[in-house]
């Protein structure tokens, strides 16, 4: 079984890649992340009212924004948490995103966590909830 730290290290290079394929519109390094053997994948987006359910609704997801955001200025991550807990794990981050859409900006903050399963010796997202900051 890896070290503690190795774990992290492999989640924190998932949630790097979660970020860079935000950041590029990068479809397939999204949907890279999610466990494609699991059968009850949960994506929450915060901008829509069901969850998206299954990793093909997942990728569809994914194309459906890189298909209506003309440009990325930046995608960041930040409070990154990060625990283990035997074959499971999460993370939790807060991240900022500004795009375009049709000429106009598009902001978007909020609040991720990821629970992650640990899979012939990798991590893969399971689940995912995004959420509003809040108020201040």
């Amino acid at each position: 079984m890896p070290a503690p730290e190795q774990d992290r290290q492999q989640i924190a290079a998932i949630i790097e890649q979660y970020r860079r394929g935000f950041a590029t519109l990068d479809v397939a390094a999204l949907t890279d992340i999610w466990d494609q053997d699991y059968d009850h994948i949960i994506y929450i987006a915060q901008e829509m009212v069901q969850p998206v359910q299954g990793c093909a609704a997942v990728e569809r997801y994914y194309q459906r924004v890189a298909g209506f955001l003309e440009q990325v200025k930046t995608m960041e991550v930040s409070d990154v948490c990060v625990d283990v807990l035997g074959e499971v794990a999460y993370a939790f981050l807060s991240f900022h995103f500004e795009g375009e859409v049709q000429g106009r900006p598009h902001i978007a903050d909020g609040r991720a966590t990821f629970v992650l399963r640990r899979t012939s010796g990798m991590w893969k997202v399971i689940h995912y909830h995004e959420s509003h900051p809040g108020d201040a």
